[in-house]
This record gives structure tokens, C-alpha cells and sequence, in this order.
């Protein structure tokens, strides 16, 4: 590889992806699952961008695990982000089929198109695409697509289903916690 190679890697950027409050749902425990992606998210873009440079600007020195563990850390971080993406996904689904949503159809869809465009990250990965680059285009899918699924399919969701209960936010949230439990065991 050039240093031509690593000018042009080293001018791709990500920044912080940070929870705002336009991003609130009104289901806490809906939104502290969202935040938690964040950090994840967040921890795994550090991460890529940590492991392709030195932290000194001027050197313009690539810093390298060895060439298995790189891939390895990354790939592993992903696998985690995967698993968090599926469990938050199936939450979410589960309450949408068992308070009738009546648009579960295409919030499914979404969520199952966001799944491959995650997938097909991962397979960048496998195959050799520099972890930095693989980096920024998930910061770019999480910033653009996941945000905005937040500001519009999930906020409707909630709305739907903090109006849908009778007995309200606290039987909704405990239902929740119930369905996170068959999920997340902890």
C-alpha cells in the first residue's frame, strides 16, 4: 500500500452519532434501547478509526494489530452490533403484532432492509475492505436511515401504542419490559 493509499484513507472522517431529543419516542425503555445502539455504534466506528492511525497527526504512521487480530476486533464488534440490532428489531415487532399495528408490514420491511444493509457491512469486512472505510459507510447508515426510522416509523409506533392502551403508559411499559425479558436474558 502507498501513502497515497493511506492520505485518502485518512481524510474519510466519522464524528460522534449523538442522541438528541427530537429522537425521543416517549417509551423510555424504547429509547434507552436506541441509546444504547448509539454507543455501540459509536465504540465500533472508535474503534476502526483508532486501530487504521497513530493518534499523532504528524507521524502519518498507520498503526496495525497484527494482521489477525484487526479484522478479528472489528469483526467481533460487529457480530455484538448484529445480535443488539436483531433483539431491538424483535422487540419492537413483537409489540407491533401483539397490539395489531396496523402498518407492522412495511415497519417490518424497513427493519429487515436495514438488516441486510448491515449484513452487507459485514461481508466488507470479511472480504478485506478496510475497517475504515466499512466505518464511515455504517456511520453514514446510521445516520441517515437509522435516525430517521427513529424520527418517523418508531415515533409513530409509539404514539399508536401509548394510545392503543387503556390502562396506559405503565401497563404498556411493563408489557414491554416483559417481552425485552424473553429477548435480553440476562
Amino acid at each position: 500500500m502507498t501513502w497515497a493509499f493511506y492520505g485518502r484513507y485518512r481524510r474519510l472522517k466519522h464524528s460522534k452519532i449523538v442522541w438528541k431529543d427530537d429522537l425521543a419516542t416517549g417509551l423510555s425503555l424504547i429509547d434507552r434501547q436506541h441509546k444504547e445502539f448509539f454507543r455501540l455504534v459509536n465504540k465500533l466506528l472508535d474503534s476502526s478509526v483508532s486501530i487504521g492511525f497513530s493518534a499523532d497527526a504528524k507521524a502519518k504512521t498507520p498503526v496495525f494489530l497484527n494482521k489477525e487480530d484487526k479484522p478479528k476486533i472489528i469483526i467481533d464488534s460487529f457480530v455484538f452490533l448484529k445480535y443488539y440490532i436483531l433483539e431491538h428489531f424483535a422487540v419492537e415487532e413483537s409489540a407491533m403484532m401483539e397490539y395489531k399495528y396496523p402498518y407492522y408490514p412495511v415497519h417490518k420491511a424497513r427493519h429487515i432492509y436495514f438488516r441486510n444493509e448491515i449484513d452487507r457491512l459485514e461481508l466488507s469486512l470479511k472480504a478485506n475492505v478496510p475497517p475504515h472505510e466499512v466505518a464511515i459507510k455504517l456511520n453514514y447508515l446510521i445516520v441517515n436511515w437509522f435516525t430517521n426510522h427513529i424520527k418517523t416509523e418508531d415515533k409513530k409506533l409509539c404514539k399508536y401504542l401509548l394510545t392503543e392502551v387503556e390502562d396506559g403508559k405503565k401497563q404498556l411499559l411493563g408489557r414491554l419490559k416483559t417481552i425485552v425479558k424473553g429477548f435480553f436474558k440476562k
